[in-house]
């Protein structure tokens, strides 16, 4: 899958893991950066691979209903009744909406 590995590496920074077999492509940000999650559904599309879901692990803080990205402060809604505010802290979520930013939320994974 080249056309893969150079989508994630351009958007990333980094080389990354592509496991066809679990249907999985695992990335990481070379530097702390504003996520677009309708830019790299795009880019998959134009590398005619299909995208079943986004998952990403980050720093976050909540507040108000919002998760906070760390350091970039970029902010997302929460899915559902979200836990308390809390400090920033390492947590996984999955990004729902992706293809719409208007729409984009997410739900912290336990």
């Amino acid at each position: 899958m080249p056309a893969l590995e150079r989508l994630l590496r351009n958007l990333y920074g980094s080389t990354p893991q592509i496991d066809l077999d679990k249907k999985l492509a695992r990335s990481r940000a070379a530097a702390p950066m504003t996520l677009d999650f309708q830019k790299l559904a795009d880019g998959m599309k134009r590398a005619n691979v299909d995208l079943m879901g986004i998952t990403v692990q980050a720093m976050l803080e909540l507040k108000g209903g919002k998760a906070l990205l760390q350091p970039t402060g970029q902010a997302f809604p929460l899915e559902g009744p979200g836990p308390a505010d809390a400090p920033s802290a390492r947590r996984t979520f999955r990004v729902l909406d992706w293809k719409d930013p208007a729409k984009t939320r997410l739900v912290i994974l336990p």
